[in-house]
């Protein structure tokens, strides 16, 4: 074995330690698998020299240079990917130039060697060494030439670019390793693997392998730089024993305690010292079970929970659910256990909330049917009511159309009667005009039957004007009472110069009261302006009427007061002789069921009261 392949071999050692290393460190980040990939690649370049150097045959340097090709094709696409990873480069560009020429390039320029190495390589041997003379005019050796090229550009560009964007003194030791590790190797290389070979001078043989070792180990140190979290132990320790709120207890290999967290020494109200001498089923209400759960671990590094309560000093008890756990050394032996206790009342109170909870959203969903239903019935109550109303609203309608149609027949058969009534009191009148002018009627008869036919004519009057009202159930009287007054005094007073003094309220009568009450209105009205008034015996006072209607209390009252010269003495409203006031006492008593009264008093008053519920 020459000198070139005993290096070569110590380079392939070195290689595949120091992947073997990084992945037994740590195989989980992609950048440490990918270092062992540059390694292991390195490794196989590094032992095909070894056996190429101690080749005998033309047929093995071809052979064992085809296999190192896979270490020294690929290998430079590797470390860039490797940069991309340690200088956490996103650069879109660079990931195309990945993609689209390096990745391509090397499985192209792979197949050229395995299939077409001869062509590509002339190999010589020249005092004991194998040397080669490239073809460089071949279009594969200079796809080669540039791939390198272009690879080693992007590698130097992501470097310096990190080391003056570097956050810490660490990053930019990390960059200056690999810049300087990286141009070293490129300069041996360019000059033992391509220079020389071009111009053909045998002085040293291709030993790209072995420099390489110097690119790998600055790789290695750029990871072993790598920043790395790291808690001690004891800093584990201290925040269990402060800050985990569950109860922690560490047993040793006899399954005795001897510490336990502060959490747990607290809610226990123990110390250390009386925790270690405490017996242990006075701290656990069922430690067999404990120890039971331990002997069975076997392979197991913990035990499902255990439902269990510890006791406290004062014989508090409090439910946890209980794991072991194994405490092992770096040696992967049994040093004890741990018992991690998690409080288990609050878990209970928890189910009970939401047993509660469930109780009450039952409750809840029993009460919406409820309500539900309820709605239901109550709107399918509402919606045949409403159809009953809508039933009830046709039939009044109907009714009412009904009751219009039959009020609109009564007012024509009332308009009728009235009709009828008015001819046959003309008739009367007319009657009674013959009568006057009868051979056989002296003249005071005849006086006595024109003074009839005229009370006959006002009743007829008062029966047209009460009729002709739109309203017969409803009488406004006041109206009346004003249009007598104006018509009699234009007819009987207009020599007496009478004063009215009218006191009359709003009121309504119904037509059967109306029409006596107009009558016994006009003839007291009529008495008062023909014979309360003398010029002769009151000269000097001027004639006055006071005329009062008004309802109060259910009573219709209605007042013809006057100040004339008054009754004769011994006036009796019952005996008197006078037509007018029989009548009008016969139309009180008989047709309102009411009263008269009258007094004198500077003058006559006349005063009729009648209950205005009280209709014949």
């Amino acid at each position: 074995m020459n000198l070139f392949a005993l290096l070569s071999f110590i380079a392939f050692i070195l290689f595949m330690q120091a992947g073997i290393f990084i992945l037994y460190k740590n195989s989980q980040p992609l950048i440490n698998r990918v270092f062992a990939l540059h390694s292991f690649i390195l490794a196989l370049y590094a032992l095909s020299y070894n056996l190429f150097f101690s080749a005998e045959t033309l047929e093995q340097v071809y052979f064992y240079d085809k296999v190192a090709s896979a270490g020294w094709i690929f290998f430079p696409i590797i470390s860039v990917w490797f940069t991309i990873l340690l200088t956490k480069n996103n650069s879109y560009v660079i990931r195309l130039i990945c993609y689209i020429f390096l990745l391509p390039t090397a499985i192209f320029s792979f197949y050229s060697v395995i299939t077409e190495l001869e062509t590509l390589k002339l190999f010589y041997n020249e005092n004991g060494n194998w040397f080669y003379t490239p073809y460089d005019h071949t279009f594969p050796y200079l796809l080669f030439i540039t791939y390198l090229t272009v690879a080693v550009l992007v590698i130097y560009f992501m470097l310096i670019g990190w080391y003056y964007n570097a956050d810490s003194n660490r990053q930019k030791m990390q960059a200056k390793i690999m810049l300087v590790s990286l141009s070293v190797f490129f300069v041996l290389s360019l000059i033992t693997n391509v220079i020389l070979p071009v111009v053909q001078l045998d002085i040293i043989p291709a030993i790209a392998p072995i420099t390489a070792l110097l690119l790998t180990g600055g790789k290695f140190l750029a990871l072993i730089l790598q920043p790395k979290l790291f808690i001690a132990p004891e800093l584990v320790y201290n925040l269990i024993y402060h800050h985990v709120k569950e109860f922690i207890f560490m047993l040793d290999r006899d399954f005795k305690i001897f510490s336990a967290n502060q959490y747990a020494l607290n809610q226990l109200n123990y110390s250390i010292y009386q925790l270690q001498r405490k017996d242990h089923h006075l701290i656990f209400s069922d430690y067999d079970k404990i120890t039971d759960a331990i002997q069975k671990m076997n392979n197991r590094d913990d035990t499902p929970e255990i439902r269990m309560e510890l006791l406290s000093s004062d014989q508090n008890s409090i439910p946890v659910l209980l794991s072991v756990i194994k405490v092992k050394n770096s040696f992967r032996r049994v040093e004890g256990y741990a018992l991690a206790c998690t409080n288990y009342s609050q878990k209970l109170k928890l189910r009970e909330e939401i047993a509660e909870r469930v109780r009450t959203e039952k409750n809840l969903y029993q009460i919406r049917k409820e309500l539900e239903y309820l709605v239901k019935k109550r709107t399918y109550e509402l919606l045949e009511a409403n159809q009953r109303l809508q039933q009830e609203v046709i039939e009044r309608k109907r009714a009412e159309q009904q009751i219009k149609a039959d009020l609109e027949q009564k007012t024509e058969l009332v308009q009728e009667v009235h009709h009828r009534v008015k001819n046959n009191i003309q008739m009367i009148i007319s009657l009674i005009n013959m009568l006057c002018s009868h051979h056989v009627i002296d003249n005071q008869t005849s006086d006595h039957l024109r003074d009839l036919a005229e009370k006959v004519r006002h009743i007829s009057r008062i029966h047209e004007d009460f009729y002709s009202s739109p309203n017969l159930s409803r009488i406004a009287y006041s109206p009346y009472l004003k249009k007598t007054i104006g018509e009699l005094y234009s007819n009987y007073g207009n020599s007496l110069e009478i004063v009215f003094k009218l006191n009359i309220a709003d009121e309504f009568l119904e037509i059967n009261q109306a029409i006596p009450l107009g009558i016994i209105f006009h003839e007291l009205l009529i008495n008062a302006m023909k014979y309360a008034f003398s010029e002769e015996a009151r000269p000097d006072e001027k004639s006055i009427i006071r005329v009062e209607f008004y309802k109060k209390n259910g009573k219709v009252t209605l007042t013809v007061n006057d100040n004339g010269v008054g009754l004769p003495p011994g006036f009796n409203l019952k005996n008197s002789g006078n037509v007018g006031l029989k009548l009008v006492r016969i139309l009180t008593k008989d047709h309102l069921r009411g009263i008269i009264e009258s007094s004198v008093n500077h003058g006559t008053r006349f005063k009729v009261t009648f209950d205005e519920n009280l209709i014949i």
